[in-house]
């Protein structure tokens, strides 16, 4: 087991470095056949139209913790623990949509460490990390994620 690290408690508060993501039409098509989704939909003459990108939101809740994994979030969270990533649990994750993401979109992501709690009973340490996504300076996604690291004090 993995031995608890003090500095953890201190990281409260830490800003991830700030991001931006273009959804293209090709990815959302993939993330669609991925999850075994895929519509059959009208042949558009423009990419950005079409069933698949006016909205994806609704259609694909985690879709925009996709674009934080494919910046490298789980990588990142793992350096400023300064562990292996293999030791994080994916916890939880929960989404609030404000607002659609469309194709043609270019999502900013913001992220936040806000709360980091050690379980000495059960010898967890939980991290809650929250993402604002904006759309042309609009929050259009709001995430909370927690990720996990058993630990001892010994």
């Amino acid at each position: 087991m993995m031995r608890f690290n003090q500095r953890w408690l201190t990281l409260e508060g830490h800003k991830f470095p700030v991001f931006q993501a273009y959804i293209e039409r090709d990815r959302v098509v993939r993330y669609l056949d991925f999850l075994g989704e895929r519509r059959q939909e009208p042949q558009v003459e423009r990419p950005q139209q079409g069933s698949v990108c006016d909205d994806i939101g609704p259609a694909l809740p985690t879709f925009a913790f996709s674009l934080e994994m494919d910046a490298g979030v789980v990588a990142t969270m793992a350096n400023l623990l300064q562990v292996e990533a293999n030791c994080l649990l994916h916890g939880e994750q929960s989404f609030t949509y404000h607002s659609a993401l469309r194709c043609g979109d270019l999502v900013t992501v913001e992220s936040v460490l806000l709360d980091v709690s050690w379980k000495a009973s059960s010898h967890v340490c939980f991290f809650g990390k929250e993402s604002r996504f904006l759309v042309k300076e609009r929050l259009a996604v709001s995430s909370r994620t927690v990720y996990a690291i058993k630990a001892t004090l010994v």
